[in-house]
């Protein structure tokens, strides 16, 4: 899958990046009051952009350059923007050997939106 095809509430997402920026780390508060790091990184292949929220033990786990992938992971719509995740059934794996992958200067400046009528789906908690 490609960054470009990504939509508004997709579900066992597979996709291969290329980290571009690395934003800072930030310390928030649970529901349940316990203290969580996340981590808004920039990442993206060659038909886009899109932001990657990494928490906690993932945080550490990537660097400007690194090229990795996250396996059934989903994308979510915050602040009218599309934001990738990896979620606790997900996996994020860095991939090691990906001379061939798309370089950062080769990156397009484009990050796919949700439609302009977007209103979340119910879920019950």
């Amino acid at each position: 899958m490609n960054i470009k095809d990504l939509q508004a509430d997709m579900r066992n997402v597979d996709i291969r990046f290329r980290v571009v920026k690395k934003g800072e780390i930030k310390t928030v508060q649970s529901r349940d009051g316990k203290e969580l790091t996340l981590s808004e990184v920039e990442v993206g292949d060659s038909t886009g952009r899109i932001i990657l929220t990494l928490w906690d033990q993932f945080i550490q786990m990537l660097d400007e350059g690194d090229v990795a992938e996250v396996r059934n992971g989903f994308v979510k719509v915050i602040r009218s923007e599309l934001r990738l995740n990896v979620g606790k059934y997900g996996e994020l794996v860095k991939i090691e050997d990906a001379d061939d992958f798309v370089e950062i200067t080769d990156i397009p400046d484009f990050f796919p939106k949700p439609p302009e009528n977007y209103r979340p789906s119910y879920r019950r908690r």
